[in-house]
C-alpha cells in the first residue's frame, strides 16, 4: 500500500503508541508491552486494536519471547516523519515513490504553497555493515540502523544548509525530521546517464566550483563523489550540476580529508575525460577547489 494511504488510516492512538517505539530505539530491542500500556495510557482494548492495526501493516513487529514486545520498522518510521513534517507545515502532500537507491527512497511532495518537493527518507541497512564502515565512518560505533539513518539524515540537512548560502549546486532543504530530509525537487537526469553534454567544461567547471565553496566556507570535503550523485537539470538554456547525498562529508581537519579530496576531484576528471573529451590536469584542479588558484582553466 502506499505510504500516503498508509499515513491517511492512523489516528492519534496510532501516533502515539509509534512515538513511545521510537523514543526506546536506544533502550530496547523490542519494547515491553507493559512499558507501553503505561506510558500510553490508553484502555487495554484501545491499545489491542492500536497495537494489531500497526502490526499489519508493518509498521512495528511484534515478539512473544521471552515476552510480549514491539520493535519500530522502518515504515512506522516514515510514518513518524511525515506526521511531524505535516504538523510542521513543511509538507501537505505526499505523493509516489519516485527514486530508490541501496541507502534511501525518495517520494514526491508539496509543500502548503503546492510548491514541488522531494522526501529522502534513510534507511541505512539496505547497503552491508562493511560499506558503512567505509563510507560512513561516523555511524561505526552505533549499532541501531535507525538510529544510524537518523544521523545520516540529521548530517545531510545540516550540511545542505550550510551550503547552499555559498553554491546553487546543491539541493535546497526545506526540513528534517528522523530519517527523513526535504529537499527541492530537481527534475533531471544523473551524470552518468548524461550522454550529450551542450557545454561540458562549463558543467566540469561549476561542479568543481561546488567542491571549492564547500572546502573553503563550509570547511568540508564532500567524501563520494561520482557520476551517480551527480544530477544535471537544463533550467532555460543552461544545464545545471546538483551534487548530492552529503552525509559523509568530512571536516577540513579530519587526517583523512586530503586523500578524500583527491578522490572525489579525480573522479569527476576521469568521467569528464572518458565521456566528454575534456582534459584537464588532477593538480591544477585540486589547487582550484583548495583556493590555492584562482581560476580553473589556465
Amino acid at each position: 500500500m502506499e505510504l500516503a494511504l498508509l499515513y491517511k488510516g492512523l489516528d492519534r492512538d496510532c501516533f502515539t503508541v509509534l512515538k513511545i517505539l521510537d523514543s526506546m530505539l536506544g533502550k530496547y530491542e523490542y519494547v515491553p508491552l507493559e512499558i507501553i500500556e503505561r506510558k500510553s495510557k490508553l484502555p487495554p482494548k484501545v491499545l489491542a486494536r492500536v497495537l494489531t492495526k500497526l502490526n499489519k501493516i508493518k509498521a512495528i513487529i511484534r515478539t512473544l519471547t521471552p515476552k510480549t514486545g514491539y520493535r519500530l520498522t522502518y515504515i512506522g518510521l516514515d510514518l513518524l516523519a511525515l506526521h511531524s513534517l505535516s504538523n510542521a507545515g513543511v509538507i501537505a502532500y505526499l505523493g509516489t515513490k519516485v527514486g530508490m537507491g541501496k541507502e534511501s527512497e525518495i517520494y514526491i511532495a508539496k509543500n502548503p504553497e503546492g510548491q514541488l518537493l522531494a522526501v529522502k527518507f534513510y534507511k541505512i541497512g539496505r547497503v552491508s555493515f562493511q560499506k558503512v564502515k567505509r563510507v560512513r565512518s561516523y555511524l561505526v560505533d552505533e549499532a541501531n540502523w535507525i538510529i544510524r539513518s537518523k544521523v545520516t539524515a540529521e548530517r545531510e540537512y545540516k550540511a545542505l544548509k550550510d551550503l547552499i548560502k555559498f553554491t546553487p549546486y546543491v539541493p535546497k532543504t526545506y526540513g528534517w525530521n528522523r530519517h527523513a530530509v526535504v529537499l527541492s525537487y530537481i527534475s533531471g537526469i544523473e551524470l552518468y546517464r548524461y550522454k550529450v553534454a551542450i557545454d561540458p567544461k562549463g558543467l566540469l567547471e561549476k561542479i568543481l566550483s561546488a567542491l571549492r565553496e564547500a572546502y573553503l566556507h563550509v570547511g568540508i570535503v564532500h567524501g563520494d563523489l561520482s557520476e551517480y550523485n551527480i544530477v544535471v537539470s537544463m533550467e532555460g538554456d543552461n544545464e545545471v550540476p546538483y551534487i548530492i547525498d552529503w552525509p559523509q562529508y568530512v571536516y577540513r581537519d579530519d587526517p583523512n580529508h586530503e586523500a578524500l579530496l583527491r578522490r572525489d576531484v579525480e573522479y569527476v576528471l576521469k568521467f569528464f575525460k572518458r565521456r566528454y573529451r575534456v582534459n584537464i590536469d588532477v593538480e591544477r584542479a585540486i589547487k582550484y577547489v583548495r583556493g590555492e588558484a584562482e581560476r580553473l582553466w589556465v
